[in-house]
């Protein structure tokens, strides 16, 4: 379960385009703390972990390589702020019926 957690981090960083001081000082911790959990070192707390999933945008369950087994989840690993952004603005286009 927490095998890529550290990869997951600090993809989530870099997608988000934070530095590791930037959310050192966003979660509370130190920079050093910040690298201790991206290189998989340290396990973040719940609380933290919550926190990170929240600036990051991501899930828990996502970070921590929870299947949910569902089919309405989506990945945004990878994927830049814009692109994250023109994929939510398709979601809701087809949310409110408006694609044709």
């Amino acid at each position: 379960m927490f095998e890529n957690l550290g990869s997951k981090l600090k993809a989530a960083r870099i997608n988000n385009n934070l530095s590791r001081s930037q959310v050192a000082e966003l979660i509370g911790v130190s920079v050093s703390m910040v690298g201790l959990y991206e290189s998989g070192t340290r396990l973040p707390s719940l609380s933290v972990l919550v926190k990170l999933a929240a600036h990051y945008k991501v899930s828990v369950d996502y970070l921590l390589d929870i299947n949910t087994d569902s089919n309405d989840t989506l990945s945004l690993d990878g994927l830049t702020p814009k692109q994250i952004k023109a994929l939510k603005m398709t979601a809701d286009c087809f949310r409110n019926g408006d694609y044709f």
